[in-house]
C-alpha cells in the first residue's frame, strides 16, 4: 500500500525563510521520516474560484440570460455555459502534427481548471458580452438582496 501524501501549507517570507501554517504537523512528518529518503516539492498555491463566483455566474448571470429571448431555446444554465460562453471565452487552439499533416485542434478549458483570478476575468468577459447584447445583469450584491431579505420579527 502506498504511503499517503501529506501536504503542508505555508508561505515564504521576504528573506526566503519558510513559515508553515501548522509547524507541529511539519515536525511530526520530519520525525517520521528520520533516516529515510524523501522528496520535497514546493510550488505556489493556486487560489481556487470561490463559491460566490460560481453562484454569481450560474445563478445571477446565466440565470438572467435564461430569461432572455436570445437564450429561449436553452433549457438550463449549464447548456448556455457549455454552448455559448465556454467556447467563446475558455477555448484555445494548438497545432497537432500527424505524419506530414498539421491540424489545428480546439480545446475548451473547464471552469474547474481556472484560478480565482482567471475566473474573475472570465466573469468580466461574460458581463461585457451581456452588456454589448443589451442583457441587464445586476451586480452580485443585488442578487443576494433580491432573494434574501432581512426579516425582523416583532414580539
Amino acid at each position: 500500500m502506498a504511503n499517503p501524501i501529506i501536504r503542508h501549507f505555508g508561505r515564504v517570507k521576504p528573506n526566503g525563510d519558510i513559515l508553515f501554517y501548522d509547524p507541529n504537523m511539519w515536525a511530526n512528518q520530519r520525525e517520521s521520516l528520520a533516516g529515510k529518503e524523501f522528496e520535497l516539492v514546493i510550488k505556489e498555491k493556486i487560489r481556487r474560484p470561490s463559491v460566490n463566483q460560481f453562484s454569481y455566474y450560474f445563478g445571477g448571470i446565466l440565470g438572467t440570460c435564461l430569461t432572455c429571448e436570445m437564450f429561449s431555446h436553452f433549457n438550463t444554465v449549464e447548456q448556455i455555459h457549455k454552448e455559448v460562453f465556454a467556447p467563446e471565452f475558455l477555448s484555445y487552439q494548438n497545432k497537432v502534427t500527424i505524419g506530414k499533416m498539421s491540424l489545428m485542434r480546439t480545446h475548451v478549458r473547464s471552469l474547474a481548471e481556472l484560478s480565482k483570478k482567471e475566473t474573475a476575468e472570465f466573469v468580466e468577459k461574460v458581463l461585457m458580452w451581456c452588456e454589448q447584447n443589451e442583457i441587464l445583469i445586476l451586480p452580485a450584491e443585488q442578487y443576494v438582496e433580491k432573494y434574501y431579505k432581512e426579516v425582523t420579527i416583532k414580539k
